[in-house]
């Protein structure tokens, strides 16, 4: 999330510095170009961390959740799958990596600027001959002279009298204006920022208008021409970040701004181009959040109308695409909360088959479709960890972004020559995972809704299972087994989308009350 963020920030500065070059670099109002300069910068980072909520309701039943948790003690036949190919240990994945890259270049950055500071400082203690308040005079030798660093005023011992003069003057402009304080910032917003090559120059814009700002005062109390030699004499190669330098190259931009006529007061209308410019940023990055109010109905009306919605898809699970339907309201662009639904199994792990020959894994993953487009209907926004027939080892199918609950979908199974226990619906909770209570939540709000669907027997208690999803999901997690697929009756039922609609409706309906309970 720190790196999607940080990408739309860099996207901010992208456009107010490209509407600072096209509109306002080559005024002459440098006081506001420095506050513009500032103040975007501060909003860049600002307006991505932004949200603004909309709410909106959702239909779910009466029904209470069950205030106490009970837990039935059957067999279990679900197991987590082995791949024995792969190593045991947790290796890192791709986002993990950009993470840690990007905080070891932007700890190496800070360290290089808190150096630069030390090194100043070492080089005044070596290098000063005299001091007389804040200005420091230093040696020819000293590399850092003719400049400032928060207060101190840096002078080369060497320069004639009225040189000195004209250094301090301009030096002191820096000082007075808390020059040092905007570079400071800048400087660590470049470290922040170091992937994105608009903020350098960025930085180089600051660096000018502070020096624009020192000339025009210091060009009021000497001839222009005077001092734009002066400037040119004591250019110096030489670049510290740190310190506002007298003769900071290059020169040209100076000295040109330095004979450039003042523009005119109407010419500050300008700046009003900031605004529909701010807009833009706004719109495009100010995030949007949708949370779900829950509105009861009476009775088993919700269950009702999932049982009567008629069948509008038709499609391939498997091989194809979901087909939306046209009629269907759009899923909002950024929703909460966001429910992680796991497809079990999948590849070369295809787990057990039902009687008709069909892998738990496809039915699993027509299962999750089937709800995330129910769910997209209602506004609420499913992330799959699957969506097609692909092996994932069970801690990537984990959630790693924000998420409400994680839900994942499985079918059970008989042993050969065995007995069937149980044909119907079955939800697992770990207690071996620290949210075991807000899992229980999850999984009991569940299991009353479902206990509204006829046709299919549901388990009229929770089960625990000691698997890894389960047990090691950073939020509240539970696996639901839809039937069982040794069972001819379930099979039959489950082979039918409208009822599949149907349970992945109630599932939502647990789940949206679960999200309303604010657990």
């Amino acid at each position: 999330m720190i790196l999607i963020y940080l990408l739309k920030v860099s996207a901010c500065t992208l456009i107010f510095f490209a509407a600072y070059q096209l509109l306002l670099a080559k005024l002459t109002f440098f006081n506001l170009n420095r506050a513009y300069l500032l103040m975007m910068l501060v909003l860049s980072f600002g307006i991505p961390a932004v949200t603004i909520e909309n709410r909106h309701e959702v239909t779910v039943a009466t029904k209470e959740i069950p205030s106490k948790i009970a837990y039935s003690n059957d067999g279990f036949v679900e197991q987590d799958f082995v791949d024995k190919g792969s190593s045991a240990n947790h290796n890192l994945n791709l986002d993990e990596l950009l993470i840690y890259s990007y905080c070891a270049i932007l700890a190496a950055l800070i360290f290089r600027m808190l150096f630069m500071m030390a090194r100043i400082q070492m080089q005044l203690r070596k290098y000063a001959i005299d001091r007389c308040g804040a200005i420091i005079l230093v040696d020819a030798k000293s590399s850092i002279k003719n400049c400032s660093f928060f207060n101190q005023i840096i002078v080369d011992s060497t320069l004639q009298y009225e040189e000195k003069n004209l250094v301090i003057k301009h030096e002191s402009v820096h000082v007075e204006q808390l020059h040092a304080v905007d570079k400071l910032l800048v400087n660590f917003v470049t470290a922040v920022l170091w992937f994105n090559p608009i903020i350098y120059f960025w930085r180089n814009a600051i660096d000018h208008n502070h020096e624009f700002l020192a000339d025009r005062e210091t060009s009021k109390v000497v001839d222009k021409k005077i001092y734009a030699f002066l400037l040119l004499d004591l250019a110096m190669p030489f670049q510290n970040l740190a310190i506002n330098s007298f003769s900071k190259l290059p020169l040209k931009n100076r000295i040109m701004m330095l004979y450039k006529e003042p523009n005119t007061k109407l010419q500050k209308l300008a700046y009003l181009a900031i605004i529909p410019v701010l807009m833009v940023c706004c719109m495009a990055f100010i995030n949007r959040k949708e949370i779900i109010v829950e509105k009861t109905l009476a009775g088993n009306q919700a269950s009702a109308d999932a049982s009567t919605r008629p069948n509008v898809y038709t499609m391939n699970y498997l091989n194809s695409n979901i087909k939306v339907n046209p009629n269907a309201k759009p899923a909002f662009r950024e929703i909460e909360p966001v429910l992680v639904v796991d497809a079990g199994h999948g590849g070369k792990d295809g787990s057990v088959a039902a009687l008709d020959g069909q892998k738990e894994k496809d039915l699993n993953l027509r299962a999750v479709k089937i709800l995330k487009e129910e769910a997209a209907k209602r506004g609420i926004k499913v992330i799959l960890t699957r969506n097609a027939d692909q092996f994932i080892s069970l801690r990537d199918r984990l959630p790693k972004q924000e998420a409400m609950a994680f839900i994942s979908i499985h079918h059970n199974a008989t042993l050969a020559n065995a007995a069937v226990p149980f044909g119907g619906i079955e939800i697992y909770v770990s207690k071996q995972n620290s949210n075991i209570k807000t899992a229980e939540d999850l999984g009991a709000g569940i299991l009353s809704k479902l206990k509204q669907l006829n046709g299919l027997e549901v388990r009229d208690s929770l089960k625990n299972a000691n698997l890894l999803l389960l047990r090691e999901s950073k939020v509240p997690a539970v696996l639901i087994e839809l039937g069982n697929i040794s069972n001819g009756k379930t099979l039959e039922y489950i082979n039918q989308e409208k009822n599949i609609r149907r349970i992945s409706n109630l599932i939502l309906d647990g789940f949206v009350a679960f999200s309303k309970r604010g657990c």
